[in-house]
């Protein structure tokens, strides 16, 4: 029983473009021959039953290829003989889906929130720049920059070592404080959200009245409650 690999046909067609071009030919009984041979269809050239071969001798068979193309079919084969050089390019790497190739230079923002804090850790360490750049991929020259931002938002190793993660996170977007506010605005203009409390607002209170600072104090106090029962 032949397998695919080997040009076996009966229990696995494996390559049916190949197989189906030539003919097999059963060893005669007593004969020294003892192996199947395979005849093609098309020029009758005769080798050993060998999956591989035959294949190869189909990219060549120029009889096979006009008979192919004159019936209008084309498969891996006429293709492949047609143009070789195309089979020999080297396959695309595989690409996750939703991902795309980075272009120019790295960004602090490529790198998750735990490498930065390790390569923080390093550098306080007095670990070398090229050592950290192995554990982390991260460049000296981010690297300056992470320590420059985590000192402007506070961190202080002389004071304490201890790492928070505000002090590596995405900076803010420039102007995305002043954006968020123009949205609200536009809410409350279009009468999507409550108004700020004004004097015209109900239960506003001045600065200085009843002695409670400015601001919406509309709270229900409770009924004074008569006593049923004199008490004199």
């Amino acid at each position: 029983m032949g397998g695919a690999g080997s040009g076996g046909y009966k229990n696995s067609p494996g390559d049916v473009e190949t197989h189906s071009a030539w003919n097999l030919i059963e060893p005669t009984p007593g004969s020294a021959q003892k192996l199947r041979q395979a005849s093609c269809k098309y020029c009758g050239k005769e080798m050993a039953q060998h999956t591989s071969r035959q294949r190869a001798h189909l990219l060549t068979c120029q009889t096979y290829l006009d008979a192919m193309k004159s019936q209008g079919v084309e498969n891996s084969i006429t293709r492949r003989a047609a143009d070789p050089a195309a089979f020999l390019k080297p396959p695309k790497a595989d690409q996750t889906e939703g991902t795309e190739k980075r272009k120019g230079p790295p960004k602090l923002t490529d790198f998750p929130l735990a490498v930065r804090i390790q390569a923080l850790a390093l550098a306080e360490a007095s670990i070398s720049y090229d050592r950290i750049r192995e554990i982390t991929e991260i460049e000296a020259k981010l690297l300056d920059k992470l320590r420059k931002i985590a000192r402007d938002r506070g961190y202080d190793p002389s004071t304490s070592m201890q790492l928070k993660e505000e002090y590596v996170t995405d900076p803010a977007k420039p102007g995305a404080g002043k954006l968020k506010k123009q949205r609200l605005e536009g809410i409350v203009q279009n009468g999507l959200g409550p108004a700020p409390a004004g004097p015209s607002t109900p239960g506003y209170v001045q600065a200085g009245t009843n002695g409670l600072p400015p601001g919406n104090w509309n709270v229900m106090t409770a009924a004074s409650v008569q006593p049923s029962v004199s008490l004199g």
